[in-house]
This record gives C-alpha cells, sequence and structure tokens, in this order.
C-alpha cells in the first residue's frame, strides 16, 4: 500500500518543480523585454517580477523542507536553521498578499476611464511601485519578526505544549506571552485590509468590464470583439489570479486553523494545507505566460532558427 507520505512528496514535488521552473522562466523573460525589447517594457512587468521572487522563496521554504521529510531526511533543520527558514516563509507570503493586492490595484487604475477620479493617479501611480516594495518589505518584516521566537525544529518531547505541529517545524503557544495579542492582530488586520482593497479592486474591474462589453455589443453586432482589447484580456488575467489566491489562501488557512485549535495534532490536515498553499504560486505564471502576447516575440536563438522559435512558442501561448 502506497504511504500518505510517498503521495504528499511526489504532489509537492511536481508543484515546487512546475512553481519554480515557470517562476524562473518568467521572471527571465521579464528581464529579456527590459534589456532587449524596452519599447515594450509595462510598469505592470515590475509588480510581477516581485510576485514571481515571492513565490518560489515560498516553495522553496516551504514545499522543499516537506520533500525532505517525505524522502526521508528527517531532523535536518535545527532550530536557528527552522527559524530563519519559517520566518523567510512567512515575509514572502505577506509579500504575496501585498503584491497581488497591489497588482489588482493598478490594473484597476489602468483601466478606469480618463475622464473618471483615478484620471490623475494613472498618470502617476508607476512612479510609486518600488515605494510600495519597500514599504511592504518593512511592514511585513517587522509583524512576523515574532515567528522566529516562537518557531523552532521539531522535537518529541512535550508535543502538547505546541500551538501548531507540522511535519518540518512546530509553533509553541502563543499564550505564553501578552504580546502575542499584539503579533495575531497584527497580522489578521494586514491580511484583512488587503483582502478588502483586492475585493474592492477586483469589484471595480468586473463593473468596468461590464460596462464596456455593454458599449460594445451596442457598437458592434459581435458580442466577442472585447476580447481583441489587450487591457481586458490583461484585465480578465488579473481577475483569474486574484481568484486563484483567495481560493487557495483560504483553503491553506482553514486547515492551518483546524490544526491549531484540534484537540489531537492532526499533521496531515497541516501537510494538505501547506499545498494548497503552494498552489497559487505553481500556477500563478502559467496563467502569466499563456496570456502574455509578448512572450512568442521574444528571440533567443540564431537569426536562422527565429522562425520556427516564433511559430514555437505562438503554438504554445495558444495552446
Amino acid at each position: 500500500m502506497i504511504s500518505s507520505e510517498l503521495i504528499f512528496g511526489v504532489a509537492f514535488f511536481f508543484q515546487c518543480a512546475i512553481g519554480i521552473v515557470g517562476n524562473s522562466l518568467l521572471l527571465v523573460l521579464y528581464v529579456c523585454i527590459a534589456f532587449k525589447k524596452p519599447q515594450e517594457k509595462k510598469p505592470m512587468d515590475l509588480i510581477l517580477a516581485h510576485l514571481t521572487v515571492a513565490n518560489m522563496a515560498t516553495l522553496f521554504t516551504r514545499g522543499i523542507p516537506e520533500i525532505m521529510f517525505c524522502i526521508g531526511m528527517r531532523n535536518v533543520l535545527n532550530d536557528l536553521g527552522c527559524k530563519v527558514v519559517m520566518y523567510i516563509y512567512r515575509i514572502s507570503r505577506g509579500f504575496s498578499v501585498c503584491t497581488t493586492s497591489l497588482l489588482s490595484m493598478f490594473q484597476a487604475i489602468i483601466i478606469s476611464p480618463n475622464n473618471s477620479v483615478w484620471a490623475m493617479i494613472k498618470v502617476k501611480a508607476h512612479k510609486y511601485i518600488l515605494h510600495c516594495f519597500l514599504f511592504f518589505c518593512v511592514t511585513n518584516a517587522l509583524i512576523y519578526i515574532r515567528v522566529i521566537e516562537h518557531s523552532e525544529a521539531i522535537k518529541n518531547d512535550n508535543i502538547s505544549r505546541y500551538e501548531y505541529m507540522s511535519h518540518i517545524f512546530v509553533v509553541r503557544s502563543l499564550n505564553e506571552n501578552k504580546s502575542a495579542t499584539a503579533f495575531l492582530f497584527g497580522m489578521t488586520l494586514h491580511d484583512f485590509i488587503f483582502h478588502l482593497l483586492m475585493a474592492l479592486s477586483s469589484t471595480h474591474m468586473v463593473l468596468l468590464l461590464y460596462r464596456h462589453s455593454k458599449q460594445v455589443q451596442h457598437i458592434y453586432s459581435n458580442s466577442n470583439s472585447s476580447r481583441s482589447f489587450p487591457e481586458i484580456k490583461a484585465t480578465q488575467t488579473i481577475l483569474l489570479l486574484v481568484s486563484c489566491f483567495v481560493l487557495f489562501y483560504w483553503i491553506n488557512n482553514c486547515c492551518t486553523l483546524y490544526v491549531a485549535y484540534s484537540v489531537e495534532n492532526e499533521v496531515e490536515v497541516g501537510t494538505i494545507g501547506a499545498f494548497f498553499g503552494g498552489c497559487y504560486p505553481a500556477l500563478s505564471p502559467l496563467l502569466l505566460i499563456g496570456s502574455d502576447s509578448r512572450i512568442g516575440k521574444l528571440h533567443f536563438i540564431p537569426r536562422k532558427e527565429k522562425r520556427h522559435h516564433k511559430d514555437f512558442m505562438n503554438g504554445l501561448v495558444n495552446y
């Protein structure tokens, strides 16, 4: 009979392989666009490039340790290693929340009509992207600093004192100290604010797409003509990204809360939650690669092979 550890190991392996390769390829493509096709560079590329870095950090710090455990590499990380890995994981996960929210808000501003209240912000929005990233890094680093204190490598002694337990790490009870309330409040408020901004911007984009479709149907007899606008296609892709993010994020949170507050330490449920938590970093680059028409226009090989390469890449994008 196949053990659950083997199933988890294979699942995490394919998830990390697809996610790391996809995000690496996407990052290289954005760099190549910036240097080889600067006229086609978009402000959105900077946001997506940072998202790919956060995705890879999430997969490396959560997926790889799970694979190591499943193939028999137990107790590889000591307390210091576990604290570092968990701190990077929490920062990258929080940064992913912030970046996805920024992506949604930025696209909502871009597609807003020029006569709307967002017209002035639309012109200057791209200038503040790096400032936003600096703010995200600082806030996430400060909020999750408590993870260093409460995380430690898993041991067999006194398991009952742990608030949350996985195959790789444990979290000591946060009730030991009064400052834990501030930590939980800050973490909850952080996620709530960015999810609220994500919801508001997504709702705004949906309403704009609905109005645009009505206008197009009124002007043209073909109701599918709106698909020819690149802004509409980009908006649909971002809405799909946000939907996937919210779905996998809350599945992961529900599993984590179940493990934290259940009477018995059901590690398998936490592992399932960790897998769903890695689905967004693994799948998002595939959505972005498939929706970006500029990728098929890049040429990385000698001139005599350019035509064949272009046909091949266009076939992948269309597929």
